[in-house]
């Protein structure tokens, strides 16, 4: 695979996944701890969690104590939450007398999400998965979390994840962290893939109502792929950064990761748009918009979707089987499917951006560790810092931090790593653009995240759908990329798609194992 040939993230953009067959022979197990007041939370969208709520059904107390007892039940074989809020019963109950006096704050009011464990928040640490940031707890919540707790949604508590978003080693399987351990994926205990790992998992579980993560290069796309969740990569600026421990400035966001195209609409409606403090969110308001209205009466009809033989020949026959089958939906659907040539050839420009992340790294990393929040029990203040300390925890950091060091080792220049990050942009901007004008095409189609590099490296959006299972077991999505600021269309398109197709399958029902505890 390109991704361990080349560097450690880009390892969160492929499909190349192995995960072992799990049996479903006999009658499924039956997942004790799936309803709440007539809901199954394993496909109770957000809106049926809201109607449930305002008829008063349930309560969030109730809610939370729900998906509390299923993390305990069940989190055990995966691994995927790193800390529960001490607050969240408190919220849940604040919310629920703020609804009985007739104050409802918004669509998310009295909802559970978990976030990625680099997205900061003042009540509880936020440690990006290291040993060296242990008990760091910031100043004040991240934008995202602000706007999120603004809409009243509850933060259940943060998700184990890749350490440092998958920038420690080359060798460094995904979904392990010096603090967290390994993050196992519940279809089958395998690979989580990405750095949003947790997230992913815990999402796929129903372990929360919705969860966040956050890509640098494919590390929402490539977990939503494999956990069976609708994943939404933002334009770059879309959604603010303030707040999120860094990889690499110059290309990270953040976005949604949910179990339903609704859901993740619903989600990024509330944290887009401009922050003055995040200066690449700045056009932000101009494009942002209730991304849920935008997905009413979603059709496929006349949409003209590009797609790569390349990418059908790199696949195994039966992801082969998965994607095919994904296009003949589209098709039925009324898509017009036009293959392109445009963009098998920039894939390697794509990859241009994992030689920029050290030097983005160094500069990001520690200007967040100056100015975010107080030096942590550790002692370290700085990248420099964290590399030595990790030496001399090598029973922690034990598949080495060969990304670190060679990120240590770069001059920390700021003005240079945003430079650098605006010329790829530039670069890849236009070429994306130049492949959707050619064939006038409306979006252009992928397996899994196989575009992620590329979408990555433009900073443009992608939107990502369950499509079905390879071989029983195992998910692989099907994603829409666009042009800068496109989120309602794509969304739109993975909307109609989804609802036609009904493609996503709970793990709970591959995998009956993974309830033992019931």
């Amino acid at each position: 695979m390109r991704s361990r040939a080349l560097l450690g993230l880009a390892l969160a953009a492929t499909l190349g996944i192995t995960v072992p067959a799990v049996a479903t022979t006999g009658s499924p197990k039956a997942d004790c701890r799936a309803t709440v007041a007539g809901l199954d939370l394993e496909t109770a969208s957000i809106a049926d969690l809201q109607h449930a709520l305002a008829t008063h059904r349930t309560t969030s107390v109730a809610l939370v104590k729900s998906y509390l007892a299923r993390i305990k039940a069940y989190d055990g074989p995966t691994n995927s939450i790193r800390d529960l809020s001490p607050t969240a019963l408190a919220w849940a109950a604040r919310l629920d007398e703020e609804r009985k006096g007739g104050a409802v704050r918004g669509p998310l009011h009295g909802v559970p999400i978990l976030l990625k464990d680099n997205i900061g928040t003042g009540d509880q640490p936020t440690t990006a998965g290291s040993i060296a940031l242990a008990g760091m707890r910031p100043y004040q919540d991240a934008t995202l979390v602000a706007k999120l707790r603004a809409a009243g949604a509850i933060v259940l508590g943060k998700t184990n994840l890749s350490e440092f978003a998958n920038w420690v080693s080359l060798t460094m399987p995904n979904g392990y962290s010096s603090l967290g351990g390994q993050v196992k994926e519940a279809y089958g205990l395998g690979d989580p893939s990405g750095s949003s790992s947790g997230s992913g998992v815990a999402g796929s579980m129903a372990f929360a109502a919705g969860t966040f993560g956050s890509e640098t290069s494919g590390s929402i796309l490539s977990p939503s792929s494999v956990n069976g969740l609708v994943g939404v990569k933002p334009t770059r600026g879309l959604v603010s950064r303030t707040g999120i421990i860094p990889l690499a400035e110059g290309f990270d966001t953040a976005g949604p990761m949910a179990r339903s195209v609704p859901d993740a609409a619903a989600l990024l409606t509330v944290v887009a748009g401009s922050d003055p403090a995040d200066p690449a969110s700045y056009d932000a308001n101009l494009h942002r918009t209730d991304y849920s209205k935008a997905i009413r009466g979603a059709s496929l009809k006349g949409v003209r979707l590009g797609y790569s033989e390349n990418d059908r020949s790199g696949l195994s026959a039966p992801k082969l089987k998965v994607y095919d089958a994904a296009l003949a939906d589209l098709k039925r659907l009324g898509a017009v499917l036009v293959p392109t040539a445009a963009l098998d050839n920039t894939g390697l420009v794509g990859l241009g951006e994992l030689g920029l992340i050290p030097n983005d790294f160094k500069a990001s990393l520690d200007h967040y560790l100056a100015t975010e929040a107080p030096t942590p029990r550790s002692g370290v203040k700085s990248l420099v810092d964290i590399m030595l300390f990790n030496q001399q925890h090598p029973d922690k950091v034990k598949y080495g931090q060969n990304l670190i060091i060679a990120s240590a080792a770069q001059p920390g220049s700021r003005e240079a790593a945003s430079a650098a990050a605006l010329a790829l942009r530039t670069t890849q901007g236009a070429n994306i653009d130049q492949a959707l004008q050619a064939d006038k095409l409306d979006a252009i189609l992928a397996p899994g995240a196989a575009l992620a590099n590329v979408g990555a490296s433009a900073g443009y959006p992608t939107v990502i759908v369950p499509s079905g299972l390879v071989s029983g077991t195992s998910p692989q999505g099907l994603s829409f990329m666009g042009t800068a600021w496109s989120e309602a269309k794509l969304l739109r398109y993975a909307a109609a798609y989804e609802a036609g197709s009904h493609r996503r399958v709970p793990p709970t029902v591959v995998n009956p194992s993974i309830i033992k505890h019931c």
